[in-house]
């Protein structure tokens, strides 16, 4: 595909006194690759294949201005962290790109790394972002001048560091944005009260950054065009607000949604339609004049292109999508579309940062470029891959990309295992690009590929391969309760497999993922559902995000859920059940669906070792666990090989 298809893509664009070679921007991504605040070789390693995506600018993860015992991000309140910086934006102009830096204050939502060691937690107002957080120390006038200090300087090191463009970070309910939003800005001194007001603490940041830094460097400001929380900010406060911080002293706005506790939330899921943040950008384009940044799910160029053209937005957001694909760009132009690792939207990226540093479940490569780069085998070894899942597939395209002869068994008519079935539930389909991924790569790869094919010890044996890797998934884990013969039973992967009649009123043993997303499954094909389980807590495998926003789902659509909750018998007369310690029995279930789980399925591995030199068990044989941990582990193992 030529690039003359993306003319206005591709087009440069004027910012101050900078001009950036394409529309596309990769926007700030919390990776947290740091142990000590500084950056390290994993930011300029992974930033720096990005930069030469072909995007005209990238950002990096957002700095702290004050300092925090969460080392794991890159901090900026003072000057010892400048020099690493300075690595950083180097590699990124020696790979084409522009470099930018975000920085910000947490506020009252630094709670959740907060540590006694840390300073107080403080806020416009002391009000908490959710019921059980913990309330903020209300800023003084004195305190409100000292942050404005603190962004200012932060500003002063990006600028020595060498970067083109600080961004404030007004967005996402940090403190910033606390200012901002009606919600959690009740002042009613000069810092409060209407727009102007709540407006006054991002206007005074800018104005002394701008003191600062002068007009070589590029300020911009990331704000909400919408909280997506009641009584929070909405698109009509940002674009009141906006215009006062152009006026200011900005050179870019940059438009995105969402606080801790909102819906949608910060990060799109799965469900969320693309270009979900185009909309409330465009608002705010029509009152500045200033280039403005939206996006939001943007993850192929003919849409980034398309928008553009439009002239609802001058600068497209595409960060996941160059996570999940650093080559997405050039591919695109090459044409080679097929070879593409499409983000998926899983937010497995914003969940593992969360509590770690970054992982992409789709591109097991993602801030582990070095240790992961290939290397082609020296002596290629016959390799005899056991499963056609996930975590098969990854392990078949990476040994035979370094060389090794490869042989894939799956049992079933299709590629995919259990993925096939993550993909079923509603608004899940782009799940089944990985699956599309992966079976073409090792096809293109010459993975000799065997379908319908139940593989013993025995066989694998004659096949007399150097490597066996075992990656036979998982089964249902089935409980034992009076009255599972009943027809009316059904294990909740047949449900999603579209096997057997499903009654109209339907009961889901398990609350788990499978159980919430089997759920989701039938209440958009008419069922009425409940779903009961005995932990105090629903949706514990999933990750934070996801949980959150199908939990919301569900209970906006009148699916009940009871916890705490165990099923002791189900027998023809009703469901017989403990909850909270007390007996009940309930009457009319049609159907009966068990999401109680899944088991390892690995009997074939203690065959095999003794009649191959090397064995390997991955993915749900090893432990049912996750999606990531199967692309992981794939990737792991082909690179022993």
């Amino acid at each position: 595909m030529e690039g003359k298809a993306f003319q206005k893509l591709f087009s440069p664009i004027k910012i101050g006194n900078k001009k950036l070679k394409s529309r596309i921007v990769m926007t700030p991504v919390q990776v947290n690759f740091s142990t000590d605040g500084m950056s390290n070789e994993r930011y300029e390693d992974f930033f720096g294949l990005r930069a030469r995506s072909g995007a005209g600018l990238i950002m990096v993860e957002p700095v702290m201005i004050d300092k925090t015992s969460a080392v794991r991000c890159l901090s900026l309140y003072e000057d010892s962290f400048v020099p690493r910086l300075a690595r950083l934006v180097e590699t990124l102009h020696s790979n084409g790109a522009l470099a930018g830096i975000q920085i910000n204050h947490l506020g009252r939502q630094g709670d959740l790394i907060r540590s006694k060691e840390d300073p107080p937690l403080v806020a416009p107002s002391p009000l908490p972002w959710a019921p059980n957080a913990e309330v903020p120390k209300e800023l003084s006038r004195e305190e409100i001048e000292a942050l404005i200090e603190k962004f200012a300087e932060a500003a002063r090191r990006v600028q020595e560091a060498g970067f083109d463009l600080v961004e404030i970070h007004g967005a996402h309910g940090y403190l910033v944005s606390q200012f901002l939003s009606p919600l959690s800005n009740i002042r009613t001194d000069q810092f409060g009260g209407d727009s102007r007001g709540r407006a006054k603490f991002a206007v005074e940041i800018i104005k002394r950054v701008r003191e600062k830094v002068g007009h070589d460097l590029l300020v911009s400001c990331r704000i909400n065009g919408a909280d997506n929380i009641p009584g929070g900010l909405v698109l009509e406060d940002a674009k009141a607000v906006a215009p006062l911080l152009v006026e200011a002293g900005l050179d870019l706005i940059s438009i995105s949604a969402g606080v801790n506790g909102s819906y949608p939330t910060i990060v799109p899921g799965y469900e969320t339609p693309p270009a979900c943040y185009v909309p409330l950008a465009e608002g705010v384009k029509s009152v500045v004049d200033v280039p403005v940044l939206g996006g939001g799910c943007i993850g192929n160029l003919s849409l980034a292109e398309e928008v553009l053209a439009a002239e609802k937005v001058d600068l497209i957001g595409m960060t996941r999508a160059l996570i999940a694909d650093p080559e997405m760009i050039q591919k695109t132009l090459r044409g080679e579309l097929e070879d593409i690792r499409k983000c998926i939207q899983c937010n497995t990226c914003i969940e593992k940062s969360m509590f770690g540093s970054l992982v992409c479940l789709v591109n097991p490569e993602a801030g582990r470029e070095v240790e992961f780069k290939y290397i082609p085998a020296v002596d290629p070894k016959s390799v005899v891959v056991v499963g056609g899942g996930l975590a098969g597939l990854e392990a078949a395209r990476v040994a035979a990309s370094r060389g090794h002869h490869v042989r894939l068994y799956e049992e079933s008519d299709e590629l995919g295992g259990q993925w096939r079935l993550a993909a079923t539930p509603p608004h899940k389909e782009k799940f089944n690009d990985l699956i599309h991924y992966l079976a073409k790569q090792v096809q293109k790869l010459g993975v000799d590929v065997r379908l319908g094919k139940t593989v013993t010890a025995a066989h694998v044996a004659r096949q007399n391969p150097d490597v066996a890797v075992v990656a036979t998934g998982g089964v249902p884990s089935v409980p034992t309760l009076p009255g599972m013969e009943q027809e009316k039973v059904i294990m909740a992967h047949n449900v999603l497999r579209r096997y057997g009649p499903i009654g109209k009123k339907v009961l889901i043993v398990g609350g788990g993922g499978l159980g919430l997303e089997t759920a989701n499954f039938l209440q958009y094909k008419g069922k009425e559902v409940t779903v009961v389980e005995m932990l105090k807590r629903v949706g514990k495998d999933m990750g934070a995000t996801v949980r959150w926003s199908l939990l919301h789902r569900l209970r906006e659509r009148g699916i009940r859920i009871f916890t705490s909750t165990k099923v002791d018998e189900m027998s023809r007369e009703g469901i017989v059940v403990t909850k909270n310690g007390t007996k009940e029995t309930w009457e009319g279930f049609d159907t009966i669906v068990l999401a109680t789980g899944i088991k390892s399925r690995n009997e074939i591995v203690d065959e095999i070792k003794g009649k191959v030199k090397e064995v390997y068990v991955i993915g749900d044989a090893a432990e049912p666990r996750r999606g990531v941990d199967a692309m992981q582990e794939g990737a792991e193992v082909a690179r022993k090989i």
